[in-house]
């Protein structure tokens, strides 16, 4: 009997000499705990940069491989393949900015525009999931915009991180792009600099979204509240709120269906039009939408949105506009016409209708 229980010891003693670590050379350790359901976790992830692997060893997924561990009462995980670096993209676990709270963090970049990604972490029977992103994107020309998505559950395995596998299934391309690619307040003059003014930004049904900026200055550094309106009534969200445009697998303008809002601890609440129109109907402020043309050549006005009804006046870059309303693209989301009312000295008030580019140089648009 006591040579079995020595064999059956030198066999333990064995198995843990010979069990491998994950990773020898361990770069960039981070170590996070979070209250998840109300239990503690501890994370702790790091870049692997161990020279000699086995070749049989799969690490083709990043170039520079990460391991992701995650603690807790009767939970015990290890990932690999889940987060690295991989020259373009990158995958990495962390805390959503100052928020505290636990997120895979995702970004890619292209020659066209940069990708940040934030999933948040959940642990539901004794798996780790994602089932919503919260992107922000930035274009080359530096027009910053957000929106998100959210599908079914995805558990969260060894492998996660390949192209096209786990988190690549929650990206989704955004239809508004063109409205911001196509709203380019670069161009100003110095009485315009501290001068209020409105950006549109999307619109669901009878209800339009602004982004208010209280100077070019606030422009150029991305700050500005989100405003949405109906035909009378208006309403602001913080500015200290990170919103987020919530899109669906559908097509054309039926893909917005609302807004996410995070608050600053990481709280997010989900808006949809019938939560929107109930803000806009407690709100007492009036709709004050305001901008001014950015197109510099001669942005005609019309009785109608048609190009047939086109009248012999006609505003020029800078002129003070307020808008009214908007007509949308149905297959892209663009804006094809803006109702607007102009202060005129020759004929007084206006109501007119101009086209959708008015707020974007032609300079840009011959350079593209």
């Amino acid at each position: 009997m006591k040579k079995i229980l020595l064999l059956l010891l030198l066999i333990t003693i064995s198995t843990l000499c010979h069990a491998k670590d994950p990773c020898t050379n361990k770069t960039f350790v981070e170590n996070y705990q979070f209250n998840i359901n109300t239990q503690p976790y501890k994370f702790t992830s790091y870049l692997c940069e161990d020279k000699n692997k086995d070749e049989d060893e799969d690490d083709d997924v990043f170039l520079t491989p990460g391991i992701l561990e995650i603690h807790g009462k009767n939970f015990n995980k290890t990932f690999k393949n889940v987060i690295g670096m991989a020259g373009y993209r990158s995958s990495m676990f962390t805390q959503w900015n100052d928020k505290h709270k636990p997120v895979f963090y995702y970004a890619i970049s292209s020659s066209e525009y940069d990708t940040e990604g934030y999933m948040p972490i959940i642990i539901k029977d004794n798996n780790v999931m994602v089932n919503c992103i919260y992107m922000n994107k930035s274009f080359k020309n530096s027009m910053k915009f957000n929106y998100s998505y959210c599908g079914n559950l995805q558990i969260v395995e060894d492998g996660f991180g390949e192209v096209g596998i786990g988190f690549d299934k929650l990206i989704r391309d955004f239809y508004l792009e063109l409205i911001y690619y196509f709203s380019n307040f670069t161009e100003n003059k110095e009485s315009l600099q501290y001068k209020k003014f409105d950006v549109f930004i999307g619109k669901i049904d009878g209800i339009s979204f602004y982004r208010r900026y209280s100077s070019i200055k606030d422009y150029e550094l991305n700050k500005y509240t989100i405003v949405i309106v109906n035909k009378e009534k208006e309403y602001r969200f913080k500015p200290e709120d990170e919103v987020y445009q919530r899109i669906v697998d559908r097509s054309g303008s039926q893909a917005f269906i609302g807004l996410d809002i995070v608050d600053s601890k990481g709280n997010i609440k989900f808006y949809n039009k019938e939560a929107l129109s109930a803000l806009l109907n407690k709100s007492t402020i009036k709709r004050n939408i305001t901008s001014y043309i950015q197109y510099d050549e001669k942005t005609k006005l019309y009785n109608k949105p048609s190009n047939r009804s086109a009248t012999d006046m006609y505003l020029v870059q800078h002129d003070s506009v307020t808008i009214l309303d908007e007509i949308l693209n149905k297959s892209n989301g663009y804006v094809d016409w803006y109702k607007i009312s102009y202060n005129s000295e020759k004929h007084g008030k206006i109501i007119k209708w101009i086209e959708g580019d008015s707020f974007f140089p032609m300079s840009e648009i011959s350079s593209d």
